[in-house]
């Protein structure tokens, strides 16, 4: 009894309690008492440290977790400040999982460049496991399969011919987005706004349809619209999942990963598969010699004359949900941290505003040509996507083999993330990093494509964003037009807090009062 008497003194003591004590006692004694795994994690510790492995510098780890403690509420932060310490190039380990993180632009060009071949495997989420079984283009594995998505997009997507069709109604879908604003001008609810026109514009890309009009005939859950399954996946996918790195917890679902993401994966597979087959019934109609309307028929075809590498309804699934998926989510974000920032500092959205009214006027809408002459709404949006990337950390790479960086040993099935986040505020790279500064842009040739590695918000090499021309000039053309066409005030003080996620975006999304500074039938027209 007064072992018993000790243990639950104990217990109650250690902050680890207040994690588990809405736990039945039985969970309780199984996380608090686990010796044969913690003897296992020991052993394995000790094989790592007996190993001839040179591992970057790190700091001292725990057993089970190893470094998980040290990751806090936002991530990119805490690997910002532990870099300081250890390094550009730093090894830690979440769980029983070996993790390289990659903090300067000198070990972002190592691993996204020279050692591409190496470093282009990708983890496996249990999310996107469970929604579509990773059979999509940004989970994928190399070989076949990615190679010939990754080509099919390019070539019948993102082809400058098909961006060329696309124009006309992106600028319709830009025109609609300035009269809900109009309509709504005492209260914009900007992330909503932006959402709505993104998925749009996504949507016509893709499968030729509105998104309003893409729902489920069988509701899931509370909503059956393809845009409030999207967004439930991202979030999903933005939780840092203990499970993927302690086994035991994954096993036990712990954090309820798999139960909340089982409807969503229902409700995406259900819409998706709906717009599948009704695109099925009206190819059988259709001439077989018609072309392509979209890029869901070019999957389609592709499917059906494909014998190397099979693709079916879930692969379908997979690549159009990443379109969706990432075409909205980075583009609605970085919109609403630039649009923030230039509250934030009304001197610089005056001379924004300046620059537009000499090369666009008052009489008209900025078209996609006028971008090329508006060097300084340019130089605000590369200065936004350096503080503030969509993804800080990008989509974790895995090494595919052992390898060196740097004279130090890699092993294979290493996670690696680069923090682009960290290299944006590189007081080595860029002067008065934390200050919004978009002159220093003015008379540089940095541009954000993937060549300069001190400004990386695409990614670079062979997993770097592939609709990166879409996304930068969507984003050039709807502020843009927000700016010019609305004079933009803050409702409350502007909050800038960061809500870490698959994307960094405002904790509180931004709402604010537009007003009009053109005539009214500029937008009617």
């Amino acid at each position: 009894m007064e072992v018993l008497s000790r243990y639950s003194r104990w217990s109650r003591d250690i902050p680890f309690r207040r994690i588990t004590h809405t736990f039945t006692p039985f969970v309780r004694f199984l996380l608090l008492s686990l010796p044969c795994y913690c003897f296992c994690a020991l052993l394995h510790i000790f094989y790592l440290r007996r190993s001839r492995l040179r591992l970057p510098p790190r700091p001292r780890g725990v057993p089970i977790i190893g470094h998980l403690h040290l990751l806090g509420t936002n991530p990119h932060r805490s690997l910002w400040e532990l870099s300081k310490r250890y390094g550009p190039l730093m090894s830690l380990r979440f769980g029983s999982v070996p993790v390289i993180i990659a903090s300067s632009p000198a070990t972002a060009h190592l691993i996204l460049q020279k050692y591409d071949h190496i470093f282009a495997g990708r983890t496996r989420p249990a999310v996107a496991m469970q929604v579509h079984e990773c059979k999509n283009i940004i989970f994928s594995q190399p070989g076949p399969y990615l190679k010939l998505m990754r080509q099919l997009c390019f070539s019948e997507l993102f082809i400058n011919k098909r961006l060329e069709f696309s124009r006309s109604f992106i600028f319709n879908e830009i025109r609609h987005l300035l009269r809900e604003v109009v309509g709504s001008s005492d209260k914009v609810f900007v992330r909503e706004k932006l959402y709505e026109i993104t998925v749009s514009i996504i949507s016509r890309m893709t499968i030729g349809k509105n998104a309003k009009d893409i729902v489920s005939n069988v509701p899931v859950g509370t909503s059956n619209s393809l845009l409030s399954a999207l967004l439930e996946v991202i979030d999903l996918l933005g939780i840092f999942n203990i499970g993927e790195y302690i086994p035991l917890l994954g096993w036990m679902d712990f954090q309820g990963m798999s139960r909340r993401t089982k409807p969503v994966s229902q409700k995406l597979r259900t819409i998706f598969g709906e717009v599948i087959n009704e695109r099925r019934k009206e190819r059988q109609k259709r001439d077989s010699e018609t072309a392509d309307a979209d890029f869901l028929d070019v999957l389609l075809t592709t499917s059906s004359c494909q014998t190397e590498v099979p693709i079916t309804d879930l692969h379908i699934t997979g690549v159009l949900g990443d379109l969706f998926g990432a075409g909205i989510d980075t583009s609605t974000v970085t919109i609403e941290w630039a649009l923030a920032e230039l509250l934030t500092h009304p001197h610089i959205l005056k001379k924004v505003q300046v620059e537009l009214s000499s090369v666009v006027g008052s009489t008209r809408l900025v078209q996609e040509s006028d971008v090329e002459n508006l060097p300084y709404l340019r130089a605000v949006v590369k200065e936004t996507m350096r503080l503030h990337p969509a993804v800080p950390l990008l989509l974790p790479h895995a090494s595919t083999q052992q390898c060196q960086v740097n004279g130090y040993d890699i092993p294979s099935g290493t996670q690696v993330y680069v923090n682009v986040w960290a290299i944006g505020r590189d007081p080595n790279v860029w002067e008065n990093p934390l200050k919004f500064h978009p002159e220093r842009f003015l008379d540089s040739k940095t541009d954000v494509r993937g060549h300069h590695f001190e400004l990386l918000p695409f990614g670079s090499g062979r997993r770097a964003c592939p609709g990166l021309a879409l996304g930068i000039n969507n984003v050039h053309l709807m502020l843009a037009n927000l700016v010019h066409v609305f004079e933009w005030a803050t409702l409350t003080e502007l909050d800038m807090t960061e809500k870490f996620g698959i994307v960094c975006a405002l904790a509180n999304p931004l709402v604010a009062k537009a007003k009009l500074r053109v005539p009214r039938q500029v937008i009617e027209a």
